[in-house]
């Protein structure tokens, strides 16, 4: 199982940044990060656990997450208000198997 940690700096994801990654099983995004690109994990079958730290997540491309796993759990480490933006955000950008995820 391979986890990828993005450096504390970064500040976006760009389109199709880990597209088709197939060995990739999950990601911790963290809290300076402001945009995911469209189709940034397009593909990724086995990824399975995402934890996003960011409450400054502006923008989610559309499919970004679209055919990563269907069981997928994504964390949200944030505040409350920015933890429903998020929610909204990743429900209205066609992110894939959204009703069998576990949004926490």
């Amino acid at each position: 199982m391979k986890k990828a940690t993005i450096g504390k700096s970064v500040t976006s994801i760009g389109s199709k940044a880990f597209c088709k990654c197939t060995k990739l099983a999950s990601i911790t995004i963290p809290a300076k990060v402001k945009s995911i690109g469209s189709n940034a994990f397009y593909g990724c079958k086995k990824l399975k656990n995402i934890t996003i730290k960011s409450s400054k997540l502006k923008t989610i491309g559309k499919n970004a997450f679209k055919g990563i796993n269907k069981k997928a759990k994504v964390t949200l480490i944030c505040t409350k208000k920015a933890n429903k933006s998020l929610k909204k955000k990743m429900k209205k950008s066609s992110v894939g198997y959204i009703k069998t995820w576990k949004i926490k």
